[in-house]
């Protein structure tokens, strides 16, 4: 028997080839999805990476411009050279400028200087545009705000493109001088003479610096090397220092806070902290600290005015037409005192002085900056907050006092709350263009000998005072000297002596009495002139002799060997700063506040105590810059208020 073929009719042959082929296309679509969210991924991580770079490139570029724009206001204002000092005035115009376009490229600032924002340019592979969108001083505060933006594109590998819009407000402004973070700053030779000077504060010179090696600093010593004066910023001996129990002891309660400000306490910035060695805190061949000068006088007319700076209260001084001296009730004024000096003649030289005293019950009440556009002569009792910003010189002619005076307890066991008590307490800047001078300089043995025993030894050229340039604006007060004033040249320099002329007036009483011959007999007759004299000293005031003598209560005794100079000051409750020097005599004298000048000359009587005032840190809070009105600079780095990213 023979087998047969048989066909096979399974179903299932018919469906190899429609799985295989759906697997397939199962396959590919999964593939697809893999490749489209890999795709898909890559570039969205491309976006993202992009825009991080953007966002970092227009970061840099607002960096830039901010750091630019800080430039230019810093030099225009000043800098470190002798032109710094301008206030809410015209250091702030420029920025208005910047508005005048949306947005705006470029602005000239002061004389030749322009801030020009760069047009487009690559940053890490980024197309950027900075720009200045908005600027506006704020009114009434030495500060303006500048709005910044900057875009930043690019294209990312694969083709897509990435971009950011940046957007920064920036506060600009003037802070209180740093120079006010020292109980004793000479922008000169410095000298912490005698065993019996007591600096409760940081001490500092723009030069070499002295310190005795008997006197006391409760503070940092630092020395700056100075080009201009030929100095590498030594200090010489190392002086003492106190414990943290002596210190409490004997320093008083005008004497600024410790650090801790109680046994375990919280660290309060500013205060003495006596945890160094006397080495440790030493610190020669400094950077010089940028003393500003008090430049011209009507940016500070500009900047009492905006402050709403008065004065009222106290005693005002002046002559009548028989010389005699006359006392009133000082008539207040706001912010600006220009009327007739005290020989009461708008056409003499005393033309905008201004003398003045303070009593206990009648106490001068000072409420922000105020300037008097000549010489002020003061003493007496000060209650308030404020500054008196003299166009020449301010003579201290007695003790000045607060009637609230601030008050440190050693130890605090409530800093804070002591802080806030103090704030409100007086605080009194003195401020001259010229020079702070003390005692009653028409006495002959005011300025004395010649040498280490007399005043004017430290009044001339030698390691004390030097040669310097001088602000421009103070070109009308003498310094330096110029053909206006009647000298045979213009200098280029302050002549390093003020005990010379300094080509200006000063007012004179001249009385003579005679006989005279009348109605038949012979009578006496006494007649009175007051005029101007061109034989004024740089130490020497605008006002009559007469009204200093009156005023001031020290003497001199004559013995062997010729006078002898007996001070009355011992007391000065001040803030004390000046274009120039500080120069005269005291007594047993404290001074609370600080002590700033270009120039020292001080020669003291028993002992003499520098209690720095705590409310001057540069670094506290709240700054009192405003309220107070002392000098102030560009040190101060822009501040960001807010920041944003603008959506595209």
């Amino acid at each position: 028997m023979r087998g047969t073929a048989v066909k096979n009719t399974s179903p299932k042959s018919g469906f190899i080839l429609p799985t295989a082929v759906f697997l397939l296309a199962v396959c590919s679509l999964a593939i697809a999805a893999v490749l489209s969210y890999v795709s898909f991924t890559t570039r969205m991580t491309a976006i993202h990476r992009g825009n991080s770079i953007c966002r970092l490139a227009a970061q840099s570029a607002i960096e830039a411009a901010k750091r630019d724009i800080y430039r230019a206001f810093y030099s225009y204002s000043g800098g470190s050279s002798v032109r710094i000092g301008t206030m809410t005035g015209t250091v702030f115009n420029w920025f208005d400028t910047y508005s005048r376009g949306t947005p705006a490229t470029s602005s000239s600032i002061g004389s030749g200087t322009v801030v020009t924002l760069p047009g487009t340019t690559n940053i890490n592979g980024c197309a950027v545009s900075p720009a200045i969108w908005f600027s506006r001083r704020i009114a009434n505060q030495p500060a303006a705000v500048v709005t910044l933006r900057a875009t930043a594109s690019r294209r990312n590998p694969g083709g897509t493109s990435s971009s950011s819009t940046i957007e920064e407000r920036i506060r600009f402004a003037l802070m209180r001088s740093r120079v006010f973070d020292n109980a004793y700053f000479v922008n000169n030779y410095g000298w912490f003479q005698g065993s019996v000077i007591t600096a409760n504060g940081d001490v500092r010179a723009n030069g070499n610096l002295y310190l005795d090696s008997g006197c006391t600093v409760n503070g940092h010593a630092y020395a700056a090397k100075n080009d201009e004066l030929g100095v590498i910023g030594s200090i010489q001996n190392t002086g003492k220092m106190q414990n943290m129990n002596t210190y409490w002891s004997s320093c008083g309660t005008s004497a600024r806070p410790t650090s801790p400000a109680y046994s375990g306490g919280d660290y309060y910035g500013g205060g003495y902290d006596p945890s160094l060695s006397v080495t440790e805190r030493l610190h020669p061949y400094q950077d010089e600290l940028t003393m500003p000068y008090i430049s011209d006088l009507s940016e500070y007319v500009k900047y009492a005015q905006d402050s709403g700076g008065k004065i009222s209260g106290g005693v005002s001084y002046a002559l009548d037409a028989g010389g005699n001296v006359v006392s009133s009730r000082l008539e207040g004024f706001n912010a600006h005192y220009s009327g007739a000096g005290p020989s009461g003649n708008k056409d003499l030289a005393d033309n905008g002085a201004l003398v003045i005293e303070g009593t206990a019950l009648n106490p001068i009440v000072i409420d922000g900056p105020v300037v008097v556009d000549s010489d002020v002569v003061i003493k007496g009792y000060v209650t308030g907050q404020g500054t008196i910003y003299s166009g020449r010189n301010i003579h201290i002619v007695g003790d000045i006092k607060y009637v609230n005076a601030p008050s440190w307890p050693h130890p605090d066991t409530n800093p804070n709350a002591t802080a806030s008590a103090n704030a409100s307490k007086d605080l009194l800047g003195l401020a001259a263009k010229g020079n702070i001078v003390m005692g009653d300089y028409t006495l002959s043995s005011w300025l004395g000998a010649n040498n280490s025993n007399g005043l004017q030894y430290y009044l001339k050229n030698g390691p004390y005072v030097q040669q310097y340039i001088c602000d421009e604006s103070d070109r009308n007060i003498g310094y330096p000297r110029t053909t206006e004033y009647g000298w045979a040249s213009d200098e280029t320099k302050f002549c390093g002596d003020y005990t010379q002329k300094d080509g200006g007036k000063k007012v004179t009483v001249d009385t003579k009495t005679q006989n005279v011959y009348k109605n038949g007999r012979w009578t006496q007759q006494t007649t009175t002139t007051i005029a101007d004299s061109q034989t004024r000293r740089y130490y020497e005031s605008v006002c009559p002799e007469k009204l200093i003598k009156h005023l001031c209560s020290d003497t001199q005794t004559s013995g062997y060997g010729g006078s002898s100079y007996k001070p009355s000051i011992t007391h000065i409750d001040a803030v004390i700063y000046n274009n120039h020097g500080v120069i005269g005599h005291i007594g047993n004298c404290t001074i609370n506040g600080s002590l700033v000048c270009r120039n020292e000359a001080m020669i003291y009587e028993g002992a003499l105590k520098i209690n720095w005032d705590h409310r001057l840190y540069s670094g506290l809070s709240g700054s009192m810059s405003n309220a107070l009105g002392l000098p102030m600079d560009a040190s101060r780095p822009p501040q960001t208020l807010s920041w944003r990213e603008i959506s595209n």
